[in-house]
C-alpha cells in the first residue's frame, strides 16, 4: 500500500505541498487534503492516526475543509507512512492545491450523484408499493398481494444497501477494525438493523419479529442522508473553489529559455532562479522575477490591494501572483514558491483552512463522546424493550441512533465559518484565521488604510 505514495518521499516532491521549518531543518509541514471525511469524529480519528506514527510532531484537521497540516520529522518519517496511516482507516491523502485533488473531489461528487439517484429512484417506486399497503383496511388487499408487494420492496431495496449505503458500511467496517468510531458507525448499525429486521418480516412473518416491514424508511432515510451530503458537499466545493481559485492562481507550466536560445515548456516544479520564462498578456507570473526585456502592465490588486494596473519596464520587479496584463515580457527569477509574497500568502490561508474556532474545538471535544453515548442509549433502549417486543425493541434502538446523522454542532459551525471565508475570497477578502471572523462580532471601530482601494482614487478640492 506504500508504493502508490512512494514518490512523495522524493525530497523534491514533498517540497511543493510543505515547508521547511526556519529553526529545524529536518522538520517540515505538510498541507494535504482528506477525501471521504463526513463528521469531526471522522477528523479526530485522522489525528489521532497520524500522531500515532513515529515521527509525525502534530497535526490539524479541519472537518469542515477537509483539509490538513501535518508537521512531521523527514530523519525519522516520510509521507508515505503517515499517508498509510491515515489510508488504514479508510480515507485518502492527496497534497493540498493538486491537480488530482480536483480530479478525487470530482469523480467522488459523480459516485455522490449516481448513490443519491439510484436511491432516490428506488425509494420512489418502494413508496408506491408501501401506499396501498397503508391506506387501505386490512381485508381490501389480499395476503397473497401484500406478500407481493413486500416481495417487490426488499428486491428494490437490494440496490439502496449494496451500492448507495456502501460508503457507510465500509466506514462503519474500518472504524470497527480499528476500534475507534465516527458518525458513520451508529448510522450503518441502523440501516443494517431496519433492512435484516424487514427482511425477516418478509420471508418469516410468523417470526419473532412480526409481520412488519419498512423498506420504505428504510430507502427514504439513505435517500435524506444522501441528499445531505451532497448539499455538503456542493457547499465544501463551492467555498473549497473559491479558496483554491486563489491559491492556485499560478500557471502549471511556463515558458522557459533553454542554454541554446530556444523556448521549452516546463513546470514550475523544475524551474530555478535565475531562469529566464517568458509570460504573455492574460497570463499570471509564476515567481518573484525582474523583467529583462518588453514593457506591460500588471494588475498587483491581489497582493498589494493596488486598484489601477501599474506599468512595468525592463529592470523593474514583478510579484508571483499578478497578472500580466497588455504585452508579453520576459523576466529573470528571483524568487520561487514559499519565499515570494504569494507563496506567503497562500500559506497564511491554508492556515486559515485548517484553523480552528472556539466553537469548532467545543465540537473536538464532545463529538466521540455524544457518539458513544448515542450507541450506550440505543443500546439500553432495545435491551429494556426487548422483554415486550423484539422488533418494537429494535426501531427504537435504529430511532435512537439515526440521531447522529444530523451531527448539527460538529458540522454547522466550522462548516458556517469556512463558507464565510470562501465569500469573502471571492470578494478579495483574505483571512489568516477563522477565529477572526467570531471575533467580528465584538469589533465596533474598524479602520481602514490604503486610499484607492476602499475609496476613490482621485482627489478632488472640498
Amino acid at each position: 500500500m506504500t508504493s502508490q505514495w512512494s514518490l512523495l518521499d522524493d525530497a523534491q516532491e514533498w517540497s511543493d505541498f510543505s515547508q521547511v521549518s526556519a529553526q529545524e531543518p529536518h522538520q517540515w509541514t505538510s498541507s494535504v487534503v482528506f477525501e471521504g471525511m463526513h463528521c469531526t469524529a471522522c477528523a479526530i480519528n485522522i489525528e489521532e492516526a497520524l500522531l500515532s506514527v513515529p515521527g509525525v510532531k502534530s497535526a490539524q484537521i479541519s472537518a469542515a475543509s477537509h483539509r490538513g497540516r501535518v508537521v512531521w520529522s523527514a530523519d525519522q518519517t516520510q509521507p508515505s507512512q503517515w499517508m498509510k496511516a491515515v489510508a488504514q482507516l479508510g480515507y485518502r491523502t492527496v497534497p493540498a492545491n493538486d491537480a488530482l485533488a480536483n480530479e478525487v473531489r470530482r469523480a467522488d461528487a459523480r459516485k455522490m450523484l449516481w448513490r443519491w439517484g439510484v436511491a432516490g429512484l428506488c425509494m420512489m417506486q418502494v413508496m408506491m408499493y408501501a401506499t396501498p399497503v397503508y391506506l387501505s383496511e386490512p381485508q381490501d388487499i389480499a395476503p397473497d398481494m401484500v406478500q407481493l408487494l413486500r416481495w417487490a420492496s426488499w428486491v428494490l431495496s437490494l440496490p439502496v444497501l449494496f451500492f448507495s449505503c456502501m460508503p457507510f458500511f465500509k466506514t462503519a467496517w474500518l472504524d470497527l477494525k480499528q476500534r475507534k468510531i465516527s458518525m458513520d458507525l451508529p448510522v450503518a448499525i441502523g440501516m443494517g438493523m431496519t433492512f435484516v429486521v424487514s427482511t425477516l418480516g418478509t420471508f418469516e412473518p410468523q417470526g419473532p419479529f412480526g409481520a412488519e416491514v419498512y423498506f420504505d424508511s428504510f430507502t427514504m432515510f439513505v435517500f435524506f442522508l444522501l441528499t445531505g451530503r451532497w448539499l455538503e458537499l456542493r457547499l465544501r466545493d463551492k467555498t473549497a473553489g473559491a479558496l483554491e481559485a486563489v491559491m492556485n492562481r499560478l500557471p502549471d507550466a511556463v515558458q522557459r529559455k533553454s542554454l541554446n536560445g530556444l523556448w521549452e515548456l516546463t513546470t514550475l516544479r523544475h524551474l530555478r532562479v535565475q531562469d529566464v520564462i517568458q509570460v504573455k498578456p492574460g497570463e499570471a507570473f509564476a515567481a518573484d522575477a525582474r523583467i529583462v526585456l518588453g514593457e506591460t502592465q500588471v494588475d498587483e490588486a491581489l497582493l498589494t490591494g493596488e486598484s489601477k494596473p501599474l506599468p512595468r519596464s525592463e529592470g523593474e520587479c514583478v510579484l508571483a501572483g499578478s497578472l500580466n496584463l497588455t504585452g508579453t515580457v520576459e523576466v529573470q527569477v528571483v524568487s520561487l514558491g514559499k519565499q515570494t509574497r504569494f507563496g506567503q500568502m497562500v500559506a497564511l490561508m491554508e492556515s486559515a483552512a485548517v484553523s480552528k474556532p472556539t466553537m469548532a474545538l467545543l465540537a473536538d471535544r464532545v463529538a466521540k463522546p455524544f457518539l458513544w453515548g448515542v450507541l450506550f442509549v440505543a443500546a439500553m433502549a432495545a435491551a429494556w424493550g426487548w422483554q415486550y417486543s423484539p422488533a418494537h425493541a429494535l426501531m427504537v434502538a435504529v430511532s435512537v441512533l439515526i440521531v447522529t446523522c444530523p451531527c448539527a454542532l460538529s458540522l454547522a459551525t466550522p462548516a458556517a465559518m469556512l463558507s464565510a471565508a470562501g465569500a469573502l475570497a471571492r470578494a478579495g477578502v483574505m483571512l489568516r484565521s477563522l477565529q477572526a471572523l467570531q471575533t467580528l462580532a465584538q469589533v465596533d471601530t474598524v479602520i481602514f488604510d490604503k486610499t484607492g482601494t476602499l475609496t476613490q482614487e482621485d482627489f478632488s478640492p472640498l
